[in-house]
């Protein structure tokens, strides 16, 4: 690294009541009784899918030139299907599988560093700081990663070391996530990294769950926790957001994790291998995108360096040879990603829609930037998942036109129908997450109606800044939400 840094020491003092204090409030929260009826869901769930099917014909019926349009619709909603059917009867815990045959001398308890960059966070990095020190798992380092904050932030991380047990990284010039966690990479001494978002809390046994995966199956690389809106009671935008996040983990991970090709370790709570990795930090850090500095893309591009197949992680590997991350002895290997629902996070999510359309659109830039670089390769995952992959990618491309069309270029040629139909079928789609959610969570049963309302949202609006998104592609700047 070029930019100058100054270290702080370590501060070997443990938590103190606060961050006890937030450990039992997440058992509290996270040692809830699950719904268990499975067989019964899934009933209604091949119920729903079967209307949206029938929906489908009814509406080819009415547009008899439509054939690809009626195809689209089958092709969504067998992929939908497809997910929720694999994701509730077939993912199992990793964690709580059984142990591969292992040689007797396996560490069972390796040393985790644990990592978080930070950029202008005063107002909430103290919860994630006491969440990592509060963690179950005995053999931990935190690592704090301040990217030049302009605010109070390293005044109060200078504070939190007197009562945490963390390492501060001071950086003096803002370089951004990528590069400020690649700085406290190259201080860590773990063999384990768990990566943190500044904005996100871990339950106290998310670092104990998702080594048990890491230490019980040799061949898993990367391991991502569950994670829900920690501000998920605030308002309509923040319990659609919850609503969501339980599907997009629950399910889609769920499915993704069955075939141990999980596309995405997401940043609240994302474990890796230090040998899956450390060699293409470089590549990480530099990435570049039509001639200029990528800086978003941070948990795909991390997850892709892991799924990758041997002729990729080679050459990238050959690239940065004479790096300070070249690790020779790190062959690549054909490594698992999985997902583990038992290691639970929350994070902060936008509580405006303003926000709201903000994150969506970074996140959007990073999927697009992303299928340039995985998508090369995730055709050699296995079958099921790779071909959902590339649907998806089909499905987000293409979503803003046919919404388009149902929704202004039919109605306005006299034919609103379709446009009823249309709409009704995303929320049957709606209806089923929801539906999954409530399975998920008995102390919110009433929440699940806002999913449907975010399958309408992201259908009529999320959905076209792919568009907006890809036209400013090149526009960097950060926005939480």
């Amino acid at each position: 690294m070029s930019t100058s840094q100054d270290e702080l020491p370590v501060e070997t003092r443990s938590a103190d009541e606060s961050a006890a204090d937030f450990g039992a409030e997440s058992d509290r929260l996270f040692d809830r009784k699950k719904m268990s009826a499975p067989t019964k869901l899934s009933a209604i769930v091949i119920l729903l899918a079967l209307g949206i099917f029938l929906l489908a014909k009814a509406e080819f019926r009415l547009q008899h030139s439509n054939l690809l349009l009626y195809l689209y619709g089958v092709a969504v909603t067998s992929v939908v299907f497809v997910q929720m059917y694999v994701g509730m009867t077939r993912y199992r815990d990793p964690a709580m599988a059984t142990p591969k045959t292992l040689p007797p001398d396996t560490d069972r308890t390796p040393l985790v560093s644990c990592l978080v960059a930070v950029h202008n966070e005063e107002v909430i990095i103290e919860k994630c700081i006491a969440s990592l020190a509060a963690q179950t798992y005995p053999n931990i380092e935190i690592i704090i990663i301040d990217d030049a904050s302009t605010d109070n932030t390293p005044e109060i991380l200078k504070e939190l070391m007197q009562r945490y047990p963390i390492r501060l990284l001071l950086l003096s010039k803002n370089v951004g996530k990528k590069r400020a966690l690649g700085a406290g990479m190259l201080r860590a001494n773990g063999d384990i990294f768990a990566f943190s978002d500044s904005d996100s809390t871990w339950a106290p046994n998310a670092i104990e769950r998702t080594v048990q995966v890491l230490v019980n199956d040799p061949e898993i690389g990367a391991v991502s926790g569950h994670c829900r809106a920690l501000n998920g009671h605030k308002n309509w935008i923040t319990k659609m957001q919850d609503t969501w996040y339980e599907g997009q983990f629950s399910i889609r991970k769920a499915f993704e994790s069955v075939f141990g090709s999980v596309t995405c370790i997401s940043g609240p709570l994302a474990v890796f291998r230090r040998e899956s990795i450390f060699n293409y930090i470089p590549e990480w850090e530099a990435d570049r995108f039509l001639g200029d500095e990528f800086r978003f893309a941070t948990d795909r591009t991390l997850t892709g360096f892991v799924l990758m197949d041997a002729k990729n992680a080679n050459r990238l590997k050959a690239k940065h040879a004479g790096s300070e991350f070249a690790q020779p002895d790190y062959a690549p290997t054909d490594w698992r990603v999985v997902y583990s629902k038992s290691a639970r996070a929350w994070t902060e999510v936008p509580d405006t829609f303003k926000g709201l359309l903000r994150q969506q659109v970074r996140w959007k830039k990073s999927f697009v930037r992303n299928i340039f670089f995985t998508g090369r390769f995730y055709w050699r995952r296995p079958l099921p998942t790779a071909i959902v992959y590339y649907f998806h990618v089909f499905f987000v491309f293409a979503g803003p036109f046919v919404a388009f069309r149902h929704l202004v270029y039919l109605p306005l040629h006299g034919n609103f129908e379709s446009m009823v139909l249309y709409l009704f079928g995303i929320l049957l789609i709606g209806t089923m997450f929801g539906l999954a959610y409530r399975r998920e969570d008995v102390d919110y049963p009433h929440r699940w109606i806002y999913r449907p309302l975010m399958a309408l949202l992201s259908t009529t609006i999320i959905s076209w800044l792919v568009i907006y998104s890809l036209a400013t592609i090149k526009k960097m700047s950060w926005a939480r939400g």
